[in-house]
């Protein structure tokens, strides 16, 4: 499957994204008023939507993640110029400590919705994000660090920045500013991309609740689209959560708030109480160990566009 442009997909790898479900989200959404994502993580389902709501608002409780977009949202080339560094086993344990002393710094700092994000922590989140194996990667909640020796990614010519892509994405970069690496080059073209696209998104950190408990008064049910996917029931772990359930949460918002348009990502079995809303089975890649072999599913609320059938493939009719 060909790559979607740089404006349209988070320029690093990310466990539990939903790129592959883009399409299935927004048949069902439409073009609302008003669009929200309250676990972005790589916010794929932002980035995939056909074109953008009037009003977008992301969240995330890792302050990476929301540092990484507020950052990228308001100056790309600094956070480029931080993450323009080659792969580096030693780098890569140094750097990891290092930030997991900036997170509550960087908390109390992510309050001022005025402010424009750390380039420096977003460049070397986005640095590390690239090149980690799995999960643990600057986990916001786990324990603080003396030293980590996690060895970099090395089955294949590397992940989101360090990744080979074609050399005609590095035309974006003016003569006037240096660049060390492949790897600077292509965040400098992908993040300036997405500048462009988040110029509107308001970026927020913190509880997910917190984005959805006022966004109503003002919008129906048909002009809101709400897209939850919170980590998923006995998964906790793989995000450095250690609060409880989250997804449970989720559950019983969903159901006192089906008249707006949401999709509800899990582990079939994981909700309750859903018995009117349609359910969409996925599956990932083989080769994928984000989620362990739980069957994916996303629960549809019944305020949502009902899905076009799909045209049958020739070869099923032939059967």
């Amino acid at each position: 499957m060909a790559l979607l442009p740089f404006s349209k997909r988070a320029p690093f790898p990310f466990y539990g994204g939903k790129s592959a479900v883009i399409d299935e989200v927004w048949q069902r959404f439409g073009s609302p008023a008003q669009y929200i994502e309250p676990f972005c993580g790589s916010a794929a389902i932002l980035l995939g939507a056909p074109k953008p709501a009037p009003l977008e608002v992301i969240n995330d409780g890792s302050g990476f993640i929301a540092n990484f977009w507020r950052a990228t949202k308001h100056q790309p080339g600094e956070v480029a110029q931080w993450a323009d560094y080659p792969v580096s086993h030693v780098d890569l344990g140094v750097r990891h400590v290092w930030l997991m002393e900036q997170r509550e710094s960087l908390s109390d700092r992510l309050q001022d919705p005025n402010w424009h994000g750390d380039a420096q922590i977003a460049g070397w989140w986005l640095w590390g994000q690239c090149q980690w194996i799995h999960s643990g990667w600057c986990s916001w909640t786990g324990p603080k660090l003396k030293q980590s020796r996690k060895f970099p990614f090395r089955s294949g010519p590397g992940m989101g920045i360090h990744s080979a892509t074609p050399s005609e994405t590095y035309k974006e970069v003016p003569e006037s500013v240096e660049l060390w690496t492949s790897a600077g080059r292509n965040a400098w073209a992908a993040l300036h991309m997405l500048a462009d696209r988040l110029e509107r998104v308001r970026v927020f950190h913190g509880d997910w609740s917190r984005c959805v408990s006022n966004s109503f008064d003002n919008y129906s049910g048909e002009d809101t689209a709400v897209f939850l996917d919170p980590p998923y029931e006995d998964h906790e772990y793989l995000y450095g959560n250690r609060l409880p359930s989250t997804a449970k949460a989720c559950n019983d918002w969903c159901i006192t708030h089906a008249n707006l348009k949401i999709a509800l990502a899990g582990h079939l079995g994981d909700y309750t109480g859903l018995d009117d809303w349609e359910v969409f089975e996925w599956s990932r890649s083989q080769h994928s160990r984000m989620t362990g072999t739980g069957i994916e599913a996303l629960w549809f609320s019944p305020a949502c566009i009902e899905a076009k059938a799909k045209m049958p493939n020739i070869f099923d009719l032939a059967e």
